[in-house]
Formats: C-alpha cells, structure tokens, sequence
C-alpha cells in the first residue's frame, strides 16, 4: 500500500514519494481514494478478527486459571 499523506501545499490527500533527497506528492482521484478505503477496511477487518480470536482465546486461558 502507498504511503498517503495530505499535501503540505493545497491540504488535499495525495501518494507521497521520496527520490533520492526530493518529496513528492500525486493528488489521489476519487476512484483512487475508494480503492484505498477498500483496503484499509479489509485491513481494520482482519485486525478486528484477530483480536476477537485472541480475546476469546485470554479468555479461555483466565478460566483454566
């Protein structure tokens, strides 16, 4: 995933880059912007799932105790 920034000139979210000692921003397209949402949220999912299964599994482990 690219590393998305707000643009320190005009404040919009853009794909930031770094070549060699130059910054760059691209500004982001709506359909761009989606995609990215998309992916954080299929990220935030499995996150959430594996906190879920950790969660049940301290809980089963208190119990024993």
């Amino acid at each position: 995933m690219s590393d998305v920034r707000s643009c320190p000139n005009c404040g919009a979210k853009a794909k930031y880059k770094v070549k060699g000692n130059i910054e760059s921003f691209e500004a982001l397209q709506d359909d761009e912007l989606l995609k990215k949402v998309g992916q954080l949220k299929r990220v935030m999912q499995k996150f959430k799932e594996k906190a879920e299964a950790l969660e049940k599994e301290l809980t089963k482990l208190k119990s024993k105790l």
